[in-house]
């Protein structure tokens, strides 16, 4: 373990330059028939193949110039912990790395508790500030910073509602606005990215069922909006996802740089990938296997620290 002085923020959508992952080597094998769907997985690992298919997906993001860093290697008084986290794998539900320092969650009660102390001592030691944390009474489990100027919160059934309105004021301290999504209370609706994304300045992708209510929030005023219309008015053109492609993780890919994005290759329709690839956008594709098990995207694995 050792103290990095290091440069940080994700939130401005430029080349993916620093990550953070853990492969779960000290806990996988402890999600078992017996405790699969409490630990929130689809299925029971197969534990070697899991492993191999991390490995591969940290290999991919080297060889496009990304460096990563390995979370187990900057844990100290939290160390024992990893034996018990399977779910640790899945780091950017726990935060979110912005210029202005981490907002870290506060992971759901039983499950997951317990994840958020172990990155917050990691991000300690990489020299990242905590910009904000919740109270023990609170239940935050992830946002996205869309933009510089804007960050999404989805009420899913991992948050609380009224957490989500203490945190607003906050929010507002760094970014312009905060866009606040009602969604259906629904597992595969958990977080931001499983229903909208950035690819670019000018694209996203979106999934526009799961916009039940939409609200725009400002220091001045709080607005229901169309998402669409919203960011049309910016020149962003949301594509549209059907149900399948978002049951696949179509919204929740890691974009490497503007148009360039890795993702699981079963994630898009061919009518979807040929919308893209006519936008100019590049996607890398991994096919998963044993990942799948966790439930979760290769964004879902990936702490992004710096863009620049």
């Amino acid at each position: 373990m050792s103290n990095l002085n290091m440069e940080y923020g994700n939130e401005k959508l430029a080349r993916l330059r620093k990550v953070l992952l853990h492969n779960p080597v000290e806990s996988l094998a402890s999600v078992t028939l017996s405790n699969y769907k409490y630990h929130l997985f689809n299925n029971v690992p197969k534990v070697d193949q899991y492993h191999k298919e991390h490995e591969q997906y940290a290999q991919l993001l080297k060889a496009h110039d990304v460096e990563v860093l390995e979370l187990r290697n900057f844990v100290g008084k939290t160390k024992d912990l990893l034996a018990k986290l399977p779910n640790l794998a899945y780091l950017n539900d726990i935060a979110v790395v912005t210029s202005n320092g981490a907002i870290l969650s506060k992971m759901c009660p039983g499950t997951r508790a317990g994840e958020e102390v172990v990155v917050k001592e990691v991000l300690n030691n990489l020299n990242i500030p905590i910009f904000h944390e919740f109270r023990d009474d609170d239940e935050f489990e992830g946002c996205m910073a869309f933009s510089p100027r804007t960050l999404i919160i989805v009420d899913t059934e991992r948050l609380k509602t009224s957490t989500i309105e203490s945190f607003f004021q906050k929010a507002l301290e760094i970014f312009e606005e905060v866009i606040y999504v009602n969604t259906p209370q629904e597992r595969r609706f958990m977080h931001a990215d499983m229903i909208i994304n950035r690819i670019s300045e000018q694209l996203g992708v979106y999934f526009p069922p799961a916009f039940l209510q939409t609200f725009l929030i400002t220091k001045q005023k709080r607005v229901e909006i169309n998402v669409r219309e919203f960011f049309a008015e910016r020149n962003i053109e949301l594509i549209e996802l059907n149900d399948v492609e978002q049951q696949n993780w179509g919204c929740s890919f890691v974009t490497l740089e503007p148009k360039v994005i890795i993702h699981y290759d079963i994630a898009f329709n061919n009518q979807t990938k040929k919308r893209l690839q006519q936008r100019g956008v590049d996607v890398i594709e991994f096919h998963p296997q044993a990942l799948l098990a966790g439930g979760g995207s290769l964004r879902c694995l990936t702490l992004r620290l710096w863009r620049a």
